[in-house]
């Protein structure tokens, strides 16, 4: 594709049409930073880079698929009050079922420097829609991780098969995008 910042649309869709199936999308329209390119996972103040997408992605499958929640560790930066969600660890279920899994491994697990937070499911619907926000329980987890570790955490909840809710201590907070949703798997 180009590399110039400015083209017009009917080169960008030339481009489309020329580009081989089989071609992996540019670096730069799959990963995040001040340098790259605008795309679903770089805006927002929570951005998740490419190298953790698949993880995460594979994190709400296996969830989805034992119907119990799953958790993991999350690594990454913080930069101008910007999030970048870099890698992630899955931990092995403990005392989980649809609506709660045990915490106990990522209090102990997802410690700092190496990691920054942690992230699960909600597979868990109320009337067909997802639960999207952080339960009182949630809360109370997040609490406990940064008074161990005495630094504000982030964390985010998984409650589709491509969308997350994020937060960052008390004053970041926000939808992120981890995945294409289904039926959108345009490069761009």
């Amino acid at each position: 594709m180009y590399r110039s910042s400015v083209f017009s649309f009917h080169a960008w869709i030339v481009g489309l049409v020329v580009l081989p199936a089989a071609t992996a999308p540019r670096a730069s329209a799959q990963d995040v930073g001040l340098d790259k390119a605008v795309s679903p996972f770089n805006q927002g103040p929570f951005r998740i880079a490419a190298q953790a997408r698949g993880p995460l992605h594979e994190l709400w499958e296996r969830s989805v698929e034992a119907k119990q929640e799953r958790a993991a560790c999350l690594g990454g930066y913080v930069q101008n009050n910007v999030v970048y969600i870099t890698r992630i660890e899955a931990l092995a279920p403990s005392r989980a079922d649809s609506a709660n899994i045990s915490a106990l491994a990522s209090l102990r697990v997802c410690s700092p420097p190496e990691w920054f937070g942690t992230v699960h499911t909600h597979i868990a619907t109320f009337q067909g829609m997802p639960y999207t926000m952080f339960s009182a329980p949630d809360r109370y987890v997040m609490l406990l991780w940064t008074e161990r570790w005495q630094q504000h955490g982030v964390f985010c909840i998984l409650y589709s098969d491509a969308d997350a809710n994020c937060e960052f201590g008390y004053a970041l907070s926000s939808h992120a995008q981890y995945a294409y949703a289904r039926g959108n798997n345009i490069v761009f």
